[in-house]
């Protein structure tokens, strides 16, 4: 189910239902999407499950584009959730700062995040407009800190390094943790349960769950169905549906001293949809229907 829409001059397919608690059936509703601002391709970051792994710049953004193509996007009134991410986006700090402040001069109400894997991480308190930010949200696949570091292959944001930062907020409930579900690593529910008890101790009070896409042999190799994990978990609460494209859980667990935390988890399945789910500004001015889809401009 699909949509086809003019975009800067350009025919596109766009999705156009809603998930559904029903895999098989699915409403129709025009829908907004999410957009991915690819601030840069540079990591620090060594991870043998990422698409991203060892490349550099291609380019330089151009903060002028990028507003010119937020407005033409509010004006289709086509904007979900806006994410910034890389590469790491912290690596280039006035940057990231200088992308904030312009998506939230162009849509002054934006629903912002930034995905980081927690390098400089206490430079996210010099933001301009951190209190107008949604939430930041740190990659992290182990709660042992030096596990951690192993699956990154370099040094990021530790347990203190996150709780000295949690405590200079004013705003408790901007840090969240995404999580892959890797094998030997967080790859059940015991494990995932020691994971959310870790976030608690942080004061976190949203972690994400992500089983990994088979983009790669070493993808397919360390592949956890996040179902496998979580199938019997009295915990969760929603299970949705994209089709067979992908499906998502939302659950809350309660820790050992009784804080809430609220969590997800998501899988993708399929990789190559005939109509956009998403859109990409990469670090080179291009919009795309996705990350590596066809080029809009």
């Amino acid at each position: 189910m699909f949509e086809e829409i003019e975009l800067l001059g350009k025919k596109i397919k766009i999705k156009n239902y809603n998930c559904s608690i029903n895999k098989d059936i699915f409403q129709r509703e025009k829908i907004k999407l999410n957009l991915y601002i690819k601030i840069n391709d540079e990591c620090n970051a060594q991870c043998l499950y990422c698409s991203n792994h060892n490349m550099k710049n291609n380019g330089k953004l151009d903060i002028e584009k990028l507003k010119f193509l937020l407005k033409e996007l509010k004006k289709q009134d086509l904007i979900n959730r806006i994410s910034i991410t890389g590469g790491e986006p912290m690596l280039n700090f006035e940057l990231l700062n200088n992308v904030v402040n312009s998506v939230f001069e162009v849509i002054p109400n934006a629903f912002l995040t930034i995905n980081t894997n927690g390098f400089n991480l206490k430079n996210i308190l010099n933001l301009d407009e951190i209190d107008k930010i949604e939430g930041v949200h740190i990659s992290r696949h182990h709660y042992d800190d030096i596990k951690n570091n192993k699956i990154f292959g370099i040094e990021v944001a530790s347990y203190n390094d996150i709780k000295n930062v949690m405590e200079m907020l004013s705003n408790k409930r901007l840090i969240r943790l995404n999580c892959l579900l890797l094998k030997g690593n967080i790859d059940n529910i015991d494990e995932v349960n020691k994971y959310l008890e870790f976030a608690s101790l942080l004061d976190v009070f949203r972690v994400g769950f992500v089983s990994l896409m088979k983009v790669s042999d070493y993808c397919k190799e360390n592949f956890i169905d996040f179902n496998n994990v979580f199938n019997k978990d009295k915990n969760v609460l929603k299970h949705y549906y994209d089709k067979n494209i992908c499906e998502c859980i939302n659950g809350a667990y309660i820790s050992n001293e009784g804080k809430i935390i609220e969590y997800y988890a998501r899988m993708t399945k399929e990789l190559n949809c005939e109509y956009s789910r998403q859109f990409v500004y990469t670090s080179d001015n291009k919009l795309t229907l996705g990350f590596g889809k066809e080029i809009i401009i």
